[in-house]
């Protein structure tokens, strides 16, 4: 088979459709997998909390520091490994790795303990994304890739809810007893959980075996070779342009992971809410309202006007954020049905910043560099969002609120910061391009 699909590639052919799609069907299964195992810990707080006897901000450094620091750093020579061995090897790889990791976390018995195995779940997810993107632009052609890449993200999107209704249901089961004749029975809830959570995937790693290594394109039709003929490369883009745009990204991940990993326990803690009901109903909500607002805004990125109109996709942006501004006040209503709803539409809101952004950065830079930006992009959201959006909610709510006031105060605070720093950088990005447009000129 190997050599078939490289007689295709010599053709300027690709792998049939049905069997490209079902390639993609499943790197958004490991993707789902991969976000349950990275969240459920979101909807266990407060057990986990009482059992080890340890603080809201050392739990905040469990649902992101501990997996965000080898994450970041891992992903960028992860990333660069992928351009040079089997993406599939790798990847299963990784299912394993992040497997055994959170089946560590349901046998940890200390805060050290679970902090290293929230570690191991970093290291074996960093290879996901950049290796599963690699494969999916060599699995279709330019003209579908933009889609598929599209609704990968978008699967990624949904995948937070996804997890966090996986969780919520998994939960419910252990709560009812679903495990209750078994050797497992004597242990904590929240512990199965993260042993029924973790355990499926080191199963689901045999599927990633049923994926062929495609060729590598080396050729990318008339985008590389006009980025060619004009000398474009990594080094000639300005990078007053994109670091900009790099920073609304990474504010916007910032706020999705503060509120992320917070609104789970708001909605159980402040208003006594069963955390398996929470589980589904957020879960439901954050998967139409998140996938939803990431495929509205690559719809809205096309529409305002397609690739080199990146100014555009950026005005989109700066709207979306200036509509979470008031959300942010919603999420400390202080009903429990104004947060519920409050958080997905939030999620919607930051969704379409966040396709639109990405979309701007795939304009910005010329074709041959866009897998190194990407591989930035990703580093920065993950270093910055995952490694301080849960953190910056403990502190706030620990130093800026103090404990008495709840969580409420010190999510929305966070959602209002992090986007005032995102829309001043989307200002001083449209400025750039409104400068050097009038020096065109």
């Amino acid at each position: 088979m190997t050599t078939d699909l490289r007689s295709l590639a010599a053709e300027g052919e690709y792998p049939a459709r049905p069997y490209a799609w079902a390639v993609f069907a499943i790197l958004i299964v490991t993707a789902i997998l991969s976000y349950t195992d990275r969240q459920v810990l979101s909807l266990l707080v407060d057990p986990i909390r009482s059992d080890l006897g340890i603080s809201d901000t050392r739990i905040s450094l469990l649902l992101g520091t501990a997996f965000a620091v080898v994450y970041g750093i891992a992903g960028l020579p992860l990333g660069f490994l992928a351009d040079r061995t089997s993406r599939r090897n790798l990847i299963f790889a990784g299912v394993l790795v992040w497997s055994c990791g959170t089946l560590a976390c349901g046998f940890a018995h200390t805060f050290g303990q679970l902090f290293a195995a929230r570690i191991v779940v970093g290291l074996g997810e960093a290879v996901l994304s950049p290796a599963a993107i690699s494969l999916i632009s060599d699995y279709f052609p330019p003209a579908r890739r933009g889609t598929a890449v599209g609704c990968f993200l978008s699967g990624i999107a949904m995948g937070i809810g996804a997890s966090i209704l996986i969780g919520g249901g998994v939960l419910h089961a252990v709560e009812h007893g679903a495990l209750a004749n078994t050797p497992l029975a004597t242990l904590a809830p929240w512990r199965l959980v993260l042993l029924v959570i973790g355990a499926p995937g080191m199963a689901w790693a045999l599927a990633i075996l049923l994926i062929r290594e495609p060729v590598r394109r080396v050729t990318e039709g008339s985008l590389e070779a006009t980025a060619a003929s004009s000398g474009a490369t990594w080094r000639s883009t300005t990078w007053a342009r994109v670091i900009p745009i790099y920073l609304v990204v990474a504010a916007a991940s910032l706020v999705d992971n503060a509120v992320g990993a917070w609104a789970p326990t708001l909605l159980i803690r402040e208003f006594a809410r069963d955390p398996a009901q929470v589980g589904v109903e957020l879960g439901l909500l954050l998967t139409a309202g998140f996938g939803g607002g990431v495929l509205i805004g690559g719809w809205l990125a096309d529409r305002v006007g397609g690739a080199g109109n990146w100014s555009r996709k950026l005005g989109v942006c700066l709207c979306s954020g200036l509509l979470i501004l008031p959300v942010s006040l919603l999420i400390d209503a202080g009903q429990f049905t104004v947060v519920l709803l409050a958080v997905p539409l939030y999620f919607a809101l930051s969704g379409i910043v966040t396709a639109c952004g990405f979309s701007a950065i795939l304009d910005v830079v010329p074709n041959r560099s866009r897998g190194l930006a990407m591989s930035i992009s990703f580093f920065l959201n993950v270093a910055l969002g995952a490694g301080l959006g849960p953190t910056a909610v403990a502190v706030a709510s620990d130093h800026v609120f103090g404990g008495g006031a709840g969580l409420g105060p010190a999510i929305a605070l966070t959602v209002a910061a992090g986007y005032a720093v995102a829309i001043a950088a989307l200002v001083a990005a449209m400025a750039l391009f409104r400068t050097r447009a009038v020096v065109a000129h």
